[in-house]
């Protein structure tokens, strides 16, 4: 063959080969490589066809092929780095990862700041949950190469795996600046947005995402979780019903179901959402969590306990929140002898609620020590069976076993038996002397003395916990049927009641003397009854054996059960409950009412 003919030949092909006709194009390379095997121009584009055509194993071969016949060919060294990261991806994509990992490697050393390289790494450290390693690789692939959108996607969900919300914000608007039909990172953007709490806006990027794409699922998974966090469950239910309509074994849309349901107030329909994801994915701790939460809430302690233990998987604001190594926690072991750490693993109500268990642990011989906020210390050293209190900063004291406080109803089988609960209380005990001090302060004040919580802690690390915290509080004037009730002095045990309490001149505060929870428990103690809502001081009182009153939101926690107005942890608990989401004010009128009959005999005024 002429060299005339070859050069004709080539120059055809390549034609063919701009021009899209694929197969055209391979039969000229064929024919020219069988003409002369060692062609390294030749072999230099039958590896660019394959890596066009998908097959990059085959285009990484002859590419090397190139380069060992001329390797002074930095157009074939720059195909082949992206033959290897399309080898690599396959590999990702069959999950081969250390295969890739050691291919997009290989491409490193061809070409060290390559951009597609390193994003091909980025991608396959995301794929394997590294999120921190991945954030590193795209970042630098980025900084080759800003103009990347998918990279920019893939950037923003390692940042969200990370909890940095607003950088992964930032990532995601510069993917859809430069590509605005990037759907992925609408829908991703929407999660960041979510994750901050701005509910409304995630709730509109999600519809921007499925006006684009009307069956993208996890768009509509998504806006119906952040339409239930919002408390729009009509709205959250029908997106969910019609995924299952089209789907009805999607895990993902029956477990958030039946978290819809379980605010709704519909226990036993969520109970069997939930089962019915479970049975399709026994594997799944986030099913198992929320199927928990319906059966403590139905009084189904047994297979609620149990379940209740995926919490540190299964819950979004718990993973990876186990403190202590695995390997020495107590499961059911017997304990004579053997010193149990016990731990705080909550919040103060939480705490406040478990800690009854350490007088049957120490019954069974256990030598108990409890780790637990600084707040609460002096107040738990009351508890029978508690040995020693330790603050969540200082050193572990030395044990045999530990054990979380919330699983220790699963390892001690208890079941929902009210007068077995009940019978504890009460368990913890105010300090003779700070009783005698607030007995003497609050001598003066005539008639029933009541103290008032009206609002919860805000949790505002968590979208849905702020969602909750907003649902269980309400507004110091809301309460105005209650201060209006004659034969009372009313108390705020609202910590830093703030500018409310200067429209109330009638509720006395004394909530600046207070260091910890044992001076809150002294005060307590000196009144005749505590109204709250869903707060540790609800708790506390409960655990003091004082008569505690809860302005229950209708979303209720599964620890107050189901139509009830009494509790089997607090014998002396009194339930108020909303009849209707966000309805306070039937349960305000009802306990005003209460606190009317109750306050009668007192209405006299109260010797000192």
């Amino acid at each position: 063959m002429t060299a005339t003919r070859r050069d004709r030949d080539l120059i055809e092909a390549i034609r063919l080969h701009q021009a899209g006709r694929l197969d055209e194009a391979e039969r000229f390379y064929r024919q020219l490589h069988h003409e002369d095997e060692n062609d390294p121009e030749v072999i230099f584009l039958l590896g660019v066809l394959c890596c066009d055509l998908g097959i990059f194993e085959a285009a990484a071969k002859f590419l090397e092929r190139a380069l060992a016949i001329q390797p002074a060919f930095p157009e074939a060294r720059r195909q082949l780095v992206v033959a290897l990261n399309g080898v690599a991806d396959s590999r990702c994509d069959e999950r081969r990862f250390d295969e890739a990992r050691q291919i997009f490697e290989r491409s490193l050393q061809l070409a060290p700041n390559e951009a597609g390289t390193l994003k091909g790494l980025g991608r396959l450290a995301l794929a394997r949950g590294d999120a921190a390693a991945g954030e590193a690789s795209l970042t630098a692939s980025l900084q080759q190469n800003g103009e990347q959108a998918d990279a920019l996607n893939w950037l923003g969900l390692a940042q969200l795996q990370q909890e940095k919300f607003a950088a992964a914000e930032a990532s995601l608007r510069g993917a859809l600046a430069l590509r605005p039909d990037l759907n992925q990172a609408r829908n991703n953007l929407g999660l960041a947005l979510h994750a901050q709490g701005r509910l409304p806006e995630a709730v509109q990027s999600f519809r921007a995402a499925l006006s684009q794409d009307p069956l993208y699922t996890s768009a509509r998974l998504n806006l119906a979780n952040s339409q239930r966090v919002l408390g729009d469950l009509p709205s959250a239910r029908r997106e969910l019903q019609s995924i299952l309509d089209s789907e009805p074994e999607s895990v993902e849309a029956l477990n958030n179901l039946g978290a819809v349901l379980q605010d709704a107030g519909e226990a036993e329909a969520a109970r069997a959402s939930l089962t019915r994801a479970l049975e399709l994915a026994p594997n799944s701790a986030a099913v198992r969590w929320n199927l928990s939460l319906s059966q403590l809430s139905l009084g189904d302690f047994e297979a609620g306990w149990q379940n209740f233990e995926s919490r540190w998987e299964g819950c979004a604001n718990l993973r990876g929140g186990y403190r202590l190594p695995r390997d020495s926690a107590w499961r059911g072991e017997p304990l004579q002898g053997r010193r149990l750490l016990l731990w705080a693993e909550q919040g103060f109500g939480d705490t406040l609620q478990f800690i009854r268990f350490a007088a049957d642990l120490a019954s069974r011989g256990a030598e108990v020590h409890l780790v637990a906020p600084s707040e609460l210390a002096e107040l738990l050293r009351t508890v029978p069976g508690v040995g020693t209190v330790t603050s969540l900063e200082a050193p572990l004291p030395p044990h045999d076993f530990h054990c979380p406080l919330m699983s220790l109803p699963f390892h001690l089988r208890i079941a929902a038996d009210g007068d077995a609960l009940r019978s504890s209380t009460p368990y913890v005990f105010a300090a003779a002397a700070k009783l005698e001090v607030w007995r003497r302060r609050l001598a003066g004040y005539p008639g029933l003395r009541v103290g008032l919580v009206w609002a919860g802690r805000a949790r505002r690390f968590s979208a849905e916990l702020a969602a909750i915290d907003a649902r269980r509080s309400l507004a110091l004037a809301q309460l105005s049927p209650l201060l209006s009730v004659a034969g009372c002095s009313f108390f705020s045990l609202q910590k830093d009641g703030g500018a409310e309490l200067e429209s109330m001149p009638q509720l006395h505060d004394f909530s600046a003397e207070w260091t910890d929870f044992s001076d809150t428990a002294a005060l307590i103690m000196n009144l005749d009854l505590v109204i709250s809502v869903d707060t540790a001081v609800a708790h506390l009182a409960g655990a003091l054996g004082k008569n505690v009153w809860l302005l229950n939101r209708y979303d209720t926690c599964w620890r107050w059960l189901r139509q009830r107005s009494d509790s089997p942890w607090y014998a002396t608990l009194r339930q108020f409950r909303q009849p209707q989401p966000g309805d306070w004010a039937p349960a305000i009128a009802g306990a005003a009412s209460a606190l009317a009959q109750f306050a009668a005999p007192a209405a006299d005024g109260r010797a000192g």
